[in-house]
C-alpha cells in the first residue's frame, strides 16, 4: 500500500504572494462597489429636479453656496405659507442684510417679520448646526429643506446627525445645465467630490450610531 506524499510547506515568498494576491482583489472589490456607489449617487443626482409643489411645514432652510436659484426658490415657498419663517444660512460676512432683502421679490412686511440670517456657518456642517439650533429654538420639527440638488444627500444626512428628530422635506433646485453628469467634467468633478463628502458624512453616522448604542460600562466600586 502506497503512501501519501507529505505536502509541501510554502514557502515565505509563496505566502508573502498569496497575501499580495488577497489583499489586491480586496482593493479591487472595494473600488469596484466605491464606483457602482458613484454611479448610483450621480444618476439619483441627476434625475433630482425642482418640485412643482411643496409641502406645508413648520419652517423653511435656504442653504447658500454655489447654484443660482436657492434664495429665489426660499422666498417664493415663504410668499406660499410652506412655513413660518424662512432662514438663509451661511450667508457671507460681508453681505448686509439690506442688500439681501432687496434681492428677494417678497413684501417689505415678509421681509422684516419672518427672515432669519445666518453668518455663523462657512460649511455644510455649519449650515446643519445653525439649522438645527434655529428648529429647535423655535420648536420646529418639519423643515424645508431648500439646496442645491446635488448637495441634497449629504445635506440631508449632515441635518440627521446634528439632530435626529427633525422631519425634512426636500426642495432641491437643479441646475439649468441638464447635459448628463458623464458628458460634463466640471459636473462629473464636482459630484465626485460631493460623493466622497458623503462617504465621509456616512462614515461619521456610522461612528456615533455606534457609540450611542455602546452600552454604560459600570463605574467601579470604591
Amino acid at each position: 500500500m502506497s503512501k501519501t506524499a507529505p505536502k509541501k510547506k510554502k514557502s515565505g515568498r509563496q505566502r508573502l504572494w498569496a497575501w499580495i494576491k488577497f489583499f489586491a482583489l480586496v482593493i479591487f472589490i472595494a473600488l469596484l462597489i466605491l464606483a457602482f456607489g458613484f454611479i448610483a449617487f450621480a444618476e439619483k443626482v441627476d434625475g433630482l429636479s425642482t418640485p412643482r409643489t411643496a409641502p406645508n411645514a413648520d419652517g423653511i432652510v435656504v442653504w447658500t453656496g454655489a447654484g443660482g436659484g436657492r434664495l429665489e426658490a426660499g422666498a417664493a415657498l415663504l410668499v406660499q405659507g410652506k412655513g413660518e419663517r424662512l432662514l438663509i444660512s451661511g450667508v457671507n460676512r460681508d453681505l448686509k442684510p439690506e442688500t439681501l432683502f432687496n434681492l428677494l421679490n417678497i413684501p417689505e412686511e415678509t421681509k422684516t417679520c419672518c427672515i432669519d440670517l445666518d453668518y455663523a456657518a462657512e460649511d455644510t456642517i455649519g449650515n446643519a448646526r445653525e439649522t438645527a439650533a434655529w428648529a429647535e429654538a423655535l420648536g420646529y420639527e418639519h423643515i424645508l429643506l431648500v439646496t442645491s440638488a446635488y448637495h441634497m444627500p449629504r445635506a440631508q444626512s449632515e441635518i440627521t446627525l446634528a439632530a435626529g428628530r427633525i422631519r425634512i422635506s426636500p426642495y432641491p433646485v437643479s441646475a439649468e445645465n441638464r447635459l448628463h453628469w458623464y458628458s460634463d467634467r466640471d459636473r462629473f468633478d464636482r459630484l465626485l467630490s460631493e460623493y466622497a463628502k458623503l462617504l465621509v458624512t456616512m462614515a461619521r453616522g456610522s461612528n456615533k450610531q455606534q457609540r450611542d448604542d455602546a452600552p454604560d460600562t459600570p463605574l467601579p466600586k470604591p
